[in-house]
């Protein structure tokens, strides 16, 4: 964790000589506002700085898609959403301003199957691409997400949908074989979205670079920084860490991440700095996971 650990005191001055948020106000992204442990994170990390840049609210944004969200943020829009939560690439850094700590450890890139209960013999001894290939796995993902292009370029077969919700729906008609969902993710989507028919898929973890950056207005360099400070200060001072266990431990051993055959997926959306600056590797049980 160290290497996220800069002078406070160089993000102080670059807050001050950057614009502010309107108002003292935000709209965080409606999925990232819906979300528990994204909406505790952020509510900690502006806590963690309201002694220099003072309060601030938040509120949900109108629910339009990630692409959307993006898009508007891309184009220093604000009016609809002024915060995103989301996976990082190549294209969402250049096009916004990315606070370059990971927001789930890493942890997004460490991915589950949600599947049909009536399919579940159809995953059972896979060990390879060439075995998912051959069984004729066809992935479902969001047309806007990273995740989708990373399948592709593994050679995988995507369905997609802009609507997350109807994801489900897809997935019981048989559009496809395989929701992936981040470990941090499965379980809560299986609680909201889920029935009797859907299952995590018990035995596979896909894995690949990957990480959750927070993203704003290139015209909210001020927000940015207020977030970057609040982040470092809250991995220093150890309740990141307490946030990320009570958030994400249990998911961790209910899914028995550390017990799972690994699928390695590369990532061709992150540059090698971004690599370098984001990726932690996961301690899980008694050993690390290594998953990059």
């Amino acid at each position: 964790m160290n290497r996220f650990l800069l002078p406070v005191s160089v993000l102080m001055l670059v807050a001050l000589a950057s614009s502010s948020v309107a108002d003292n106000h935000l709209s965080y992204w409606y999925r990232n506002y819906n979300n528990e442990a994204s909406r505790d994170l952020l509510t900690l990390v502006l806590e963690k700085t309201e002694d220099f840049y003072g309060p601030i609210t938040v509120s949900k944004s109108p629910q339009i898609t990630q692409g959307r969200a993006v898009a508007e943020l891309g184009d220093g829009h604000k009016s609809l959403v002024s915060l995103i939560n989301v996976v990082v690439d190549e294209e969402r850094e250049k096009s916004m301003i990315p606070v370059k700590i990971p927001t789930d450890g890493g942890l997004i890139g460490l991915r589950v199957c949600i599947i049909r209960k009536d399919e579940r013999e159809r995953f059972q001894d896979i060990r390879s691409h060439l075995d998912i290939r051959e069984k004729g796995i066809t992935f479902g993902q969001g047309l806007h997400w990273p995740d989708a292009q990373i399948l592709q370029e593994n050679d995988f077969p995507v369905v997609t949908s802009a609507r997350y919700e109807g994801l489900f729906d897809m997935l019981r008609e048989k559009r496809f074989n395989c929701f992936l969902r981040g470990a941090n993710e499965a379980i809560e989507d299986l609680k909201s979205y889920g029935n009797d028919e859907l299952m995590i898929e018990p035995d596979l973890l896909f894995a690949y670079p990957s990480a959750s950056f927070f993203f704003v207005s290139q015209g909210d360099s001020e927000l940015a920084a207020r977030l970057e400070l609040g982040l470092r200060r809250a991995i220093l001072d150890g309740s990141y860490e307490a946030y990320f266990r009570h958030h994400y431990q249990p998911a961790i051993d209910e899914l028995k991440l550390d017990q799972r055959r690994i699928i390695r997926l590369n990532n061709p959306l992150l540059s090698d700095q971004t690599l370098l600056n984001a990726a932690e590797k996961l301690r899980l049980g008694d050993g690390k996971l290594p998953i990059y």
